[in-house]
């Protein structure tokens, strides 16, 4: 009898460790999963942020960087509308001196589309502004960006306040 008891025990034994290691495994791989899920997730951070910064990093000419700048604060809460869109174009034109205004308008949008943040692309482009351009020029960069933007209607609070920190940053 005791023979039989000693099995029993062993094959207990056996059998509550076997369920406790299997817990103990399935919790680790859950703790992985995690943890490889959040690594994931902060590597396509770092990735947008990087491509984001592509974007916007690859203007070097100031009149495209401005067109981009009335873009997205034109378009910060809704889509640019038409008035928008021909108080652009005719600042590219007779303002800027843009020659392929369809082309540059699309590159605008779509670098928009990449980098909607109007005060993100302000501050990656007022170094570009600051070193090209003289304070009259830079009081006429103010000044279209806000003439685009109030185009659709009037300024809004958030299209405001990107036009505000515009000036601090190109200290107008």
């Amino acid at each position: 009898m005791h023979v039989l008891l000693t099995i029993l025990g062993i094959v207990g034994a056996f059998s509550y460790y076997w369920f406790v290691v299997r817990s103990a495994g399935e919790t680790v791989g859950e703790i992985a999963d995690v943890a490889g899920r959040a690594h994931g997730a902060y590597k396509r951070r770092q990735f947008r942020k990087r491509a984001d910064a592509s974007t916007i990093s690859s203007i070097d000419d100031p009149r495209v960087a401005a067109i981009v700048m009335a873009a997205a604060v034109a378009s910060c809460e809704n889509d640019m509308t038409a008035d928008q869109d021909t108080v652009l174009r005719q600042a590219m034109r007779n303002v800027l001196g843009i020659e392929n205004i369809d082309e540059e308008l699309t590159f605008a949008k779509w670098a928009v589309r990449e980098v909607s943040d109007p005060n993100n692309i302000s501050m990656r482009l007022h170094r570009l502004w600051t070193s090209s351009l003289n304070m009259d020029e830079r009081q006429e960069l103010v000044d279209l960006v806000s003439n685009v933007a109030a185009a659709g209607g009037g300024l809004s609070p958030v299209q405001t306040e990107a036009i505000e920190r515009l000036k601090t940053r190109l200290a107008v």
